[in-house]
């Protein structure tokens, strides 16, 4: 008799190619993985033979990650670009999961309707969906996929012993090996091994009338008989998952892993952090926790034993944190290097099969005949109803979490970002991306140009970056302190990488940017602003790299494509007969082993009841903890946090909604009041905790003192407000704050300035730069420099003047010594400078030499963010003695000074005052410099104050700065032999430029303050201005 095709699974095929076959289109380019994929692929459809990569990290091998599927996109881009080799990849990895799945729970139930039921759920599976649309992990997909593939053949090797199966099994286990390197590993363990026991539970089956009969007597006795075929197997495919991807052994044993790990979501304890519970638990296992105890009771039956082990271990391990159990299993070092959800993956995986045989005893079989004889046939088909509703609810709610939650920034325009790096040779620079999300692997396959960030942490080679729990520079923010202590390295010394362009997408970094010395370029079309540094010297034309032998580079170019064609020959013939039925195919042996339908286990119906109305009343429990914390205005302290948040997320509207509506304070008022206010706490800071203390309380009004921690990309800031509310209809608003009623005298105002222009290049050629075409650099002074001790660690402090007559960009670079002229440490001047000088002007500024943060395994990283941590370098050896090397350029930018001092009140521990705005820009982040002296009117040290508010035009703003307690500064050095100016001696310059400066001429600005260790300071003033008319 010819076989049939089975319907359910064209059905399966049909429906996963045009559902997951149109929603890519949409989805895949901003999963967190995809992008990733398709720069490996541009690599490989550049130089297939060369595994090392210039463009991330300066420099990294790709024989980091095992590459057919990024070969496989490589080589399809050739006929239509990188994304289409990468939604045609993705379209064979739908396919190859649900045939995967036919395949498998065929080979577990023996029942072709049931697999076929099995593989229409897969399409549908809420793991399978979140791992393709939220994630795009591709060689995760393939690779379970074709091991699903594998387990038939393994299976009919060793209960036949036929070599045939053996030679098709480890094809497809070689392909598994070069799409994935993880999968086949603990492949082997939950999916292979548990099969294995399956199969000496068949063999011995076969041997006795009913199961039940099966002794572990028997069952050695049969372990014993397939032993050989068990340990052929197990070598062969152990020669295969080393000798596949060898070179990724080889560099792995050569570069180890030696990072801090990556926070990841899934090792979260998922009772307190929700959203890693629901992302990492509750989606991937979605309906199949309704179906727990029917699963659990079918593994649990003697055949499946073994898979019911490995479902559980898959289960325990994919709770994470939750439970202490997963650290223990895995060990410290594996629970920090693997993402724990792959473990939720494999289970759901695992479990898909009897999903399938649920579904179809629910819909024709006789759990159907069971419920419609206990309960009705209207009971069958609520049941069946919530069943298949909950089953959609959970693939639309995975499907749409991106457009609730976006987990990448809007899509970002490329071809101006290209277009800029092609020009003017600005690709012989590094650049770096900020805001950017996964979409930086877009830009950096599209552009030969090298960034000192990348996407793929396993591959980092920076300590700045190795020793930080950080993935990438440009998500810096969302690190805290480790992020932004790392970026800030990159942004101060930029030249040690080479590093010259930042394009930012996202306003938070622009401060750190500025006060980092950077100056802002132009905004291109798609709105990215292009921020630059000076006086940065290009790429070298020749970059080292670890080369490896030529052999190793034939293996990684040559055997992954080698193992696909091999499996595709020997599986081919069994393809055609699958598919086109040309001949009676010989039953495999599994067929023979079908469960009976029959009788469906009344307790496991009663328990699946219990067990489901347990998980509705959590499920409606945890709604309700969710509206009684998100009822903004059922109590004071609801409405308060709801109203700092409205802030925080700059929803005004809603912020406006809780203000009193008895205040008759308007919406049109209310967004003008928020509009005016500006500064470093209104426009860039983000709320990082917030306290609430009833001071006062009765039925109908509350006062409060609100204390809020906000997170700046400079520095952190307490603010503390006192909030009164009142009860209005059972609800709960806010008093509005205060106006600033300081208005200046007239309406419209005129300033004349100075501007300067730097044309670059007059001539439009690709030549190199005329000479006639390069400026001169400004001339600078160093006035005094010095090196000091102060609270244990050490800086340079001093003065610096543009004794030149156009604007220079200064940039300060020191070094340290010891007696034998050893170097010990090097570093640039950060926020304690104006880097930018208008001809005569001069400025103190302090380096203080940064070490690298918790470079030691022992250092404990602190939990939260604080932008003021500083991790000085620990010195081998005594600094005694400092080179200062001063360089100036020629800027035109941020030369804003119509800003002054005004109300100066020194007290013993503060000094107040005003900061009034004469010009006509608005002041974004003023920034104070102060200088403090000795008795002697000698500087010992430089300090500086961020004031939290910005200064409108014409109008003026109140500062506090609070003086240092400490003032034991320890002078070490105040040697001024070896400061450069643009490479030439410091003395020399100023002899010539300066031959009669007056010495004491800058006394008459300090002022008098009454402290034991200080005598004097002097106040100056540096600004940002955010928005430049």
């Amino acid at each position: 008799m010819k076989e049939t095709s089975n319907k359910y699974l064209i059905s399966a095929l049909l429906l996963g190619l045009a559902f997951h076959g149109s929603a890519i289109f949409f989805t895949l380019e901003t999963t967190y993985d995809a992008l990733i994929h398709l720069f490996f692929a541009d690599h490989y459809a550049h130089s297939w033979f060369e595994p090392w990569n210039y463009e991330w990290y300066t420099g990294f091998t790709v024989q980091s990650y095992p590459p057919l599927v990024h070969q496989s996109i490589g080589l399809l881009s050739l006929i239509g670009g990188l994304k289409f080799g990468m939604f045609s990849v993705a379209l064979i990895a739908i396919v190859l999961f649900i045939t995967g799945t036919y395949r498998f729970s065929l080979m577990m139930t023996g029942n072709k309707t049931v697999a076929g039921y099995a593989s229409i759920l897969a399409v549908f599976s809420s793991s399978f969906v979140e791992t393709l649309h939220i994630f795009g992990q591709l060689p995760s997909i393939i690779g379970v996929s074709v091991l699903m593939h594998a387990l038939p053949e393994i299976y009919l090797w060793l209960k036949t012993g036929e070599k045939w199966y053996l030679a098709t099994s480890l094809s497809l286990i070689a392909v598994t090996v070069t799409s994935h390197h993880v999968t086949p590993i603990f492949g082997m363990i939950f999916f292979i091994f548990p099969l294995i026991g399956m199969v000496i539970m068949d063999v011995s089956r076969g041997q006795v009338n009913t199961m039940k009969e099966v002794t572990f007597k028997l069952f050695w006795s049969s372990f014993l008989k397939l032993f050989k075929r068990i340990v052929s197997f197990g070598m062969l495919s152990l020669v295969l998952i080393v000798g596949c991807i060898f070179p990724y052994w080889l560099n792995s044993k050569a570069n180890p892993i030696t990072q801090v790990p990556i926070p990841h979501g899934s090792r979260d304890n998922f009772l307190e952090i929700t959203s890693s519970g629901l992302v990492f638990f509750l989606i991937p296992w979605g309906i199949l926790l309704v179906l727990l105890p029917y699963i659990f009771y079918r593994y649990y039956s003697k055949r499946y034993l073994f898979f019911g082990l490995s479902v559980t271990i898959c289960t325990i391990l994919g709770t994470g944190g939750t439970t202490p159990i997963p650290l223990k299993m895995l060990g410290e070092t594996a629970f920090n290097i693997l993402t724990l959800d792959r473990f939720t993956l494999w289970a759901s995986i695992l479990s898909i099969p009897l999903m399938g045989e649920f579904a179809y005893r629910l819909v024709e079989g006789d759990l159907k005949t069971l419920i419609q004889e206990k309960f009705g046939a209207v009971y069958h088909r609520i049941i069946g109803g919530l069943l298949a509703g909950l089953a959609v609810f959970m693939v639309v709610f995975t499907m749409s979490l991106n457009y609730f939650r976006p987990s990448q920034p809007q899509k970002i325009k490329m071809l101006p970002i290209v277009n800029f790096l092609n020009q003017d040779d600005h690709d012989k620079w590094r650049f770096l991306t900020l805001g950017f999300g996964d979409q930086m692997a877009w830009l950096s396959a599209q552009t030969n140009a090298l960034t000192v960030d990348g996407n793929y942490h396993s591959a980092r080679r920076l300590p700045e970056l190795t020793t930080r729990p950080i993935e990438r520079l440009e998500n810096s923010k969302f690190k805290g302190v480790a992020g932004i202590g790392s970026l800030q390295q990159f942004l101060t010394t930029p030249e040690k990488y080479n590093l010259k362009y930042i394009f930012s997408n996202d306003k938070f970094y622009d401060p750190i940017l500025y006060f980092c010395g950077w100056q802002r370029l132009r905004q291109l079309e798609n709105g990215i602003m292009v921020w630059e540094r000076l006086n940065i010297p290009p790429v070298s034309s020749i970059l080292p790299k670890e080369d490896v032998a030529t052999w190793l580079k034939i293996m990684w170019g040559v055997i992954p494509f080698l193992t696909v064609l091999i499996a595709f020959a020997l599986n081919i013939q069994m393809l055609w007969v699958n598919m086109l039925k040309t001949r009676i195919k010989p039953i495999p042996d599994f067929l023979k082993y079908s469960a009976s339908y029959s009788k469906f286990n009344r307790n496991v119906l009663r328990i699946t009841h219990v067990w489901s109305l347990f998980l509705a009343v959590i499920v409606f429990y945890g709604i309700y903890l969710f509206y009684l914390k998100n009822d903004s205005q059922r109590s004071p302290e609801n409405a308060i946090i709801a109203y700092y948040d409205a802030l925080d997320f700059k929803e005004f509207e809603k912020a406006h909604s809780l203000i009193d509506p008895q205040s008759k304070l308007p919406i049109a008022q209310y967004m003008l009041e928020i509009s005016v206010t500006d500064g470093l706490l209104s426009s860039y800071a983000k709320m990082d905790a917030i306290e609430t203390e009833i001071t006062a309380y009765n039925d109908s009004t509350v006062s409060a003192k609100v204390t809020s921690q906000w997170i700046t990309p400079l520095e952190k800031i307490e603010k503390v407000d006192y909030k009164t509310l009142s009860k209005r209809n059972q609800k709960w608003y806010l008093q509005p704050d205060e106006l600033n009623n300081d208005l200046p005298p007239d309406q419209l105002y005129s300033a004349n300035a100075t501007k300067y222009f730097n044309q670059g290049r007059r001539r439009i050629t690709t030549e190199q730069t005329h000479h006639e075409d390069i400026l001169k650099q400004p001339v600078l002074e160093v006035v005094s420099a010095k090196l000091v001790q102060y609270n244990g660690h050490y800086a340079i402090i001093g003065e610096v003047q543009n004794i030149d007559n156009v604007p220079a960009d200064v940039i300060l670079k020191g070094t340290l010594y010891n007696d034998a002229n050893k170097q010990l440490a090097t570093y640039n001047a950060k926020y304690h400078m104006k880097h930018k000088l208008m001809p005569k002007e001069s400025s103190s500024f302090r380096i203080n030499f940064e070490g690298i943060a918790w470079s030691k395994t022992q250092d404990s990283i602190p939990d939260t963010f604080n932008p003021d941590e500083f991790t000085p370098v620990e010195f081998e050896e005594q600094p005694t003695k400092f080179n200062l090397q001063a360089a100036g350029n020629v800027s035109g930018s941020d030369l804003y000074k119509s800003v002054v001092l005004s109300a100066i009140d020194i007290k013993d521990e503060t000094i107040t005052g005003n900061l009034f705005n004469s010009g006509i820009q608005e002041i974004t982040i003023p920034q104070l410099l102060i200088t403090y002296y000795d008795a002697d009117k000698n500087m010992v040290w430089v300090d500086h104050l961020f004031v939290k508010a910005g200064v409108r035009q014409q109008r003026k703003q109140d500062f506090e700065y609070e003086i240092l307690k400490n003032g034991k500064v320890k002078i070490i050095s105040d040697d001024m032999k070896n400061i450069f100016i643009n490479g030439l001696p410091n003395d020399a310059i100023a002899s010539k430029i300066v031959p009669n400066r007056i010495e004491n001429h800058s006394e008459a600005q300090l002022q008098k303050i009454d402290h034991p260790d200080f005598s004097y300071i002097k106040i100056e003033i540096n600004t940002y201005i955010g928005n430049p008319n």
